[in-house]
């Protein structure tokens, strides 16, 4: 089927504001359905536009796909870009638009990755009556749980990564465009670009380039997150934030172990599965995870080869990622649900260590039952409960002397991959504590959430702490998982309590999920630090915010594993195990 390019239309807002989006459509007659991707990153940028759906292969399918400019990006109008601030409106009135085209059917369904994806999520809660579906890949929830901020953490390393190099550079020259006015600020900007780490270490972080006299002007957003370190409405309100009960169309949902919006694309299937606005939403809306990290899908991640069954181009030998999402649609925009996919299981799983896709009817799966696992002196790791007096590990964490960044569910310039890394070159450090288990006799499967129970004392007011789970292969390989981290002061995930110095506090550390067959001769072992730089900004010790810490203190750490206080780790292990 020909395809017709349609290039910069003008999609007109109920404020008067033009966006602009490009159209590709079939050259027949015929009504068709009609995709729409928003994108802040610019509509002709295919290595993303495209990635995880090929528009051409689309239109040539018989659907009409729409990409559009966010709000105030590229060729779209509308001031300075706040992310998400304008995505419920704008996505209802670009839904209305382009259900109202002469070429297409009345159908519209949402799709994209990243924040495309949650501009799909931001479209169905706006709740237009043309959106039939959304195939949401990678996309955010809530922004203070597990997007920009984590376990009281502020995801320094993203967080800069996207103000600096995703929309930095176009907004300073939107911002700024007179050739005197932009150019020594971009020049500092690169700059900035090219010594990431060096960077992030100054601090107050309001030092640091943009934050020169007038740089909020282009990348506002930026300090307006540093001034919300505790969950408040501000957070809650701008991003989508479980609302999923508003919203009444299925949801296909594409997520990866090793992606930095894991647990909000896993909290989004279930809230939809739970609570979802309508039936056909509860009943129908699917999940499928890959061992991919964020906007990769290919085979290799961080330094593991997962076999050619994970490659985004051939899902499990049978599709590709655009072949699945045009499944998808087809079923609910040219049928409305009437066939398709009726016997296909709702869960999807790529399930690691065996590098195999498997499929469940659930998420967890019914069959995980919680296994405890043990932190004990002299670094052992045990099913067996903790000695009376068991005792403590302690080390020292200097903030000034940060633990790197070894892989994780992150986004970070490229000499920070993510996905699983081998940890060995941290274990000789004096800030991280490693605890093993025996060899396997055989395999261990876990699949579902992961959650450390860590009984643990500092002499600061306030620290971090971080928990890796890895997986040691019998040549030495210690390969990281999953992971979590907990800031002290924002423990209960509501508001900043200090500690007093010394005292013994429980921590709950979500080490979000994981599907993973640790292998007979392989053994688990935990790690236990308090710092990720530059993923996370760093602890002070000192009880200041860390974003605007003016001093570092060292601080002595202790990880308690007696009887009375069992620091331990708990895996969903798959019935059998």
């Amino acid at each position: 089927m020909n395809v017709i390019v349609e290039k910069n239309v003008a999609v007109p807002m109920r404020d008067g504001v033009t966006l602009r989006a490009d159209v590709y459509r079939p050259a027949g007659g015929d009504p068709c359905p009609v995709l729409l991707q928003r994108t802040p990153y610019n509509k002709e940028l295919w290595p993303i536009t495209a990635l995880t759906l090929d528009p051409v292969r689309a239109a040539a399918a018989g659907y009409a796909v729409v990409i559009q400019d966010v709000r105030a990006r590229w060729a779209s109008e509308g001031g300075v870009f706040f992310p998400y601030r304008d995505e419920r409106e704008d996505g209802f009135d670009s839904v209305a638009w382009c259900a109202a085209q002469p070429y297409a059917s009345g159908r519209v369904g949402c799709y994209g990755l990243s924040y495309m994806g949650g501009t799909s999520w931001l479209a169905a809660l706006a709740g237009h009556p043309a959106l039939g579906a959304i195939s949401p890949t990678t996309a955010p929830n809530d922004f203070w749980r597990n997007h920009f901020w984590r376990g009281g953490a502020l995801n320094i390393g993203t967080l800069a990564m996207w103000a600096l190099r995703a929309i930095g550079p176009a907004a300073l020259l939107r911002a700024r465009p007179e050739p005197a006015a932009f150019g020594p600020p971009l020049v500092q900007l690169i700059d900035d670009i090219d010594a990431f780490e060096e960077v992030l270490r100054a601090v107050p972080l309001e030092r640091f380039a943009p934050a020169q006299p007038d740089a909020g002007d282009f990348v506002p957003f930026f300090y307006e997150f540093l001034r919300h370190p505790a969950p408040d409405a501000w957070t809650q309100g701008l991003l989508f934030a479980d609302r999923h009960a508003q919203v009444t169309v299925p949801s296909l949902t594409i997520a990866g172990w090793h992606d930095l919006l894991l647990a909000a694309d896993l909290e989004h299937f279930r809230g939809m599965r739970e609570h979802g606005g309508s039936k056909r939403a509860r009943r129908a809306s699917r999940l499928v995870v890959g061992p991919w990290s964020h906007g990769m899908f290919a085979n290799v991640v961080g330094e593991v080869d997962f076999g050619f069954r994970a490659n985004g181009l051939f899902l499990d030998l049978k599709e590709d990622l655009t072949l699945l999402q045009l499944r998808w649609f087809d079923r609910w925009l040219r049928d409305d649900g009437a066939g398709g996919d009726d016997d296909e299981a709702p869960v999807k799983l790529f399930v690691q260590g065996i590098d195999r896709w498997r499929d469940e009817a659930a998420w967890p799966p019914p069959g995980a039952r919680p296994v405890a696992w043990h932190l004990g002196g002299g670094g052992h790791l045990t099913r067996s409960s903790p000695a009376p007096e068991g005792g403590a590990s302690s080390y020292v964490y200097d903030p000034a002397d940060p633990c790197p960044t070894r892989g994780g569910n992150t986004l970070l310039p490229a000499q920070y991959p993510a996905g699983p890394v081998d940890q060995r070159n941290l274990l000789g450090r004096r800030d991280v504590l490693a605890f093993y288990s025996p060899v396997l006799e055989r395999d261990l499967e876990v699949i579902g959430h992961v959650v450390c129970e860590l009984f643990a004392s500092t002499s600061g007011p306030d620290t971090d702490w971080v928990v890796k789970l890895c997986d040691v292969h019998p040549d030495g390989r210690v390969m990281n998982v999953c992971d979590g981290v907990v800031r002290a002061s924002l423990r209960d995930g509501r508001e900043r309590r200090l500690l007093a110095p010394g005292s013994v506090v429980s921590y709950s550390i979500d080490l979000w999920a994981t599907a993973m067959v640790f292998r007979a001769g392989h053994r688990l072992a935990v790690l236990v630090t308090s710092s990720d730089f530059p993923r996370y900004d760093r602890n002070p010790n000192t009880g200041e915010l860390a974003h605007a810490a003016t001093h570092f203190e060292p601080a002595l750490q202790r990880v308690f594993h007696d009887v009375a206080r069992p620091s331990r780790i708990i895996l969903p292990v798959m019935a059998g195990d």
